[in-house]
């Protein structure tokens, strides 16, 4: 997660100097060379002239596990027909260890190594990988390049560069954060530092649709792959520039990098995807989403946007040495995830509050959907830095609530911590302080982390994170939001417009499965049955993607007496799925709420010092 180091600083070393640099670097790094133009089922030739390696017998690895994913992938597992050849062309003898590595002897004459790879997006090999991670090889469609899917190291010289030259399509363009060493009409070569920055940089080659905007000091591309060209690059420029022009305001004026990509494939060629998402990275993001309208989904294109780019914060300038020294072969993680990807989640929303993006009121929303989710759905009692550690192993069904309560452990921290300054300090301004003392080349130990907080803020931040973070006590919201004169309430029943009382989750390939043990007045009207599956609302084609705001807009925009139109899936007596239709006016129906947040009339002085500061002046709540 470095820099990437052009190779014009080699040049200004003068005269006989610049052959012995250049000479020694050739001899000391990976080349990697990959032909997108051929394509075999699914499958790419990758060579790899080797580095030198001194001693007799070596392994090499594809990543098991990759930063950010918090699963084990076992990228190896799609490498085939593997082998190893001295500079003669001689086989040497190579041995397949695991599902990631391969023992090679007489390494001393290692000279060159082949192999095929699959994509992983529709593999049948039965292994899961986190889908923003995987890879997609399309013939003269699209290539999604997440290199841990690609490319291989050997442990002993992880440190050592990596060229990475590809031959692709004359009207194909490599879109990524890495900076080109050459580019011609049908190549491209790129450079990394070493292993850790080669997985740090994803690619995605298609024909472009690009744009590129700057703001402030940055350069920011963004990139897009939709084959119904239901989304372009444009559009999603036109709303990230506001997102961005806000999160420089929030930074404090300045981006923290100098260039950045968003790289966005949105699928509707390809099987659903087991999830949908992202994933970050030091100068980029990738995402792997399905195709809608644009209209219909940039909200929740750009709030996950947010939290990625929010990425470059944490846990890619601020973390331990668990991430900035990661492990690729075993699984090793740092037990703050809550602060990786908690705060991540947190900043990107409350960044948008405080930007003026969205109201008081909707923040408050998104802050009481995850008290919701989380203390449904999830252990409220676990310890999060327990959780941390064993995300990706006897922990990893708990994962997900990391963007539920993690945000909740945030906005109470950052309450806490302008109550105590008098409006003064809050997260943001300890996540500056944290960088400046960490940054992206020093890291903190796991097990001191909370002391270094302490000394930069008050004993009692240390506390809260010992008593909520570290201890299995559930946090009191209506304590701490309380501090900044907002209710905790949690239960209310109200009358309201609602689907039916069904509960909507979608499956393993991704349908959307209806729930009935919950149906409420209007639900048995429309007569909903267990196991179907949702197709659309009014006429709204709904999938897992956009099901949320579809669901939305029908309680806001749903009138007493309309009539509603659900189709659904239901398999007949033969086993059959077929389509039926359900329709019934719709009627009010009374409705319990839990865990709900709302501003406080009668608050405080103190308290809406303390709500100014947190929403920042400009968008003060409207009481």
């Amino acid at each position: 997660m470095l820099r990437i180091i052009s190779l014009f600083r080699i040049l200004f070393t003068i005269g006989a100097s610049i052959f012995v640099v250049t000479s020694i670097h050739a001899q000391n790094e990976y080349r990697y060379s990959v032909d997108l133009t051929k394509v075999q089922d699914d499958q790419l030739s990758v060579e790899l002239l080797c580095p030198s390696i001194a001693k007799k017998q070596t392994t090499f690895y594809l990543p098991k596990i990759v930063p950010g994913t918090y699963m084990n992938s076992n990228f190896g597992k799609y490498v085939h027909d593997l082998k190893a050849f001295d500079k003669s062309g001689k086989e040497l003898p190579s041995n397949k260890k695991s599902d990631n590595s391969w023992e090679i002897k007489n390494a001393n004459k290692l000279y060159k190594i082949t192999y095929r790879v699959e994509d992983t997006w529709d593999s049948e090999i039965k292994n899961r990988v986190y889908s923003m991670a995987g890879t997609n090889f399309e013939a003269g469609k699209n290539f999604v390049i997440n290199t841990p899917g690609v490319f291989g190291f050997f442990n002993e010289l992880r440190k050592t560069g990596f060229r990475l030259t590809f031959t692709r399509p004359q009207n194909f363009y490599g879109a990524t954060g890495l900076k080109p060493v050459s580019s011609n009409s049908t190549s491209d070569v790129f450079y990394c530092q070493n292993a850790d920055e080669l997985y740090d940089s994803p690619i995605m080659f298609s024909i472009p649709d690009t744009t590129s905007i700057k703001v402030g000091n940055a350069e920011v591309l963004i990139a897009v792959y939709a084959p119904k060209k239901q989304f372009t690059s444009k559009y999603l420029a036109a709303n990230l520039e506001k997102l961005l022009t806000g999160t420089k305001d929030y930074l404090g004026g300045k981006l923290p990098v100098d260039k950045y990509a968003f790289i966005y494939y949105f699928n509707s060629e390809q099987k659903k995807m087991r999830e949908t998402g992202a994933w970050e990275h030091s100068y980029s993001s990738f995402y792997s989403l399905d195709e809608h309208p644009q209209e219909e989904y940039i909200g929740e294109v750009i709030d996950m946007s947010a939290h990625e780019f929010f990425h470059i914060v944490t846990p890619l300038t601020i973390s331990s040495k668990e991430v900035k020294e990661f492990n690729f072969n075993e699984t090793n993680l740092s037990r703050h995830l809550w602060l990786y990807e908690g705060s991540t989640e947190y900043d990107a929303h409350h960044m948008q509050v405080w930007a003026g993006l969205r109201t008081p009121e909707q923040f408050l929303a998104e802050l009481s959907k995850k008290i919701n989710y989380s203390r449904t759905y999830f252990n409220d009692s676990l310890s999060f830095t327990e959780l941390g550690k064993e995300s990706a192993g006897k922990l990893n069904d708990q994962y997900v609530n990391i963007y539920m309560k993690g945000a909740l452990i945030l906005a109470c921290l950052d309450i806490q911590l302008l109550k105590l300054s008098g409006g003064q300090y809050g997260f943001k301004n300890l996540k500056h302080d944290l960088g400046v003392k960490y940054g992206k080349d020093k890291y903190f130990e796991d097990a001191v982390l909370f002391d270094e907080i302490e000394k930069l803020t008050y004993p009692e931040i240390k506390q809260f994170l010992l008593t909520y973070v570290q201890g299995s006590i559930p946090i009191p919201y209506e304590k701490y939001f309380g501090l900044a004169g907002v209710k905790y309430i949690p239960k209310e029943t109200s009358s309201a417009i609602t689907l039916g009382g069904v509960t909507i989750v979608p499956d393993q390939e991704g349908k959307l499965k209806i729930g009935t043990k919950q149906l409420n007045e209007f639900g048995k009207k429309m007569g909903y049955q267990d196991g179907d599956e949702l197709v659309s609302i009014n006429g709204t084609a709904v999938d897992a993607g956009n099901a949320e705001q579809t669901l939305q807009q029908f309680t806001i925009n749903t009138k007493e007496g309309d009539k509603v139109e659900v189709a659904v899936k239901r398999k007949n007596a033969a086993g059959e799925g077929t389509t039926v239709t359900l329709t019934a006016p719709a009627m009010k129906v009374e409705k319990v709420q839990t865990h709900i947040l709302r501003f406080d009339s009668a608050a405080t002085s103190d308290q809406l010092k303390v709500r100014d500061a947190w929403l920042n002046t400009a968008c003060k709540s409207k009481d």
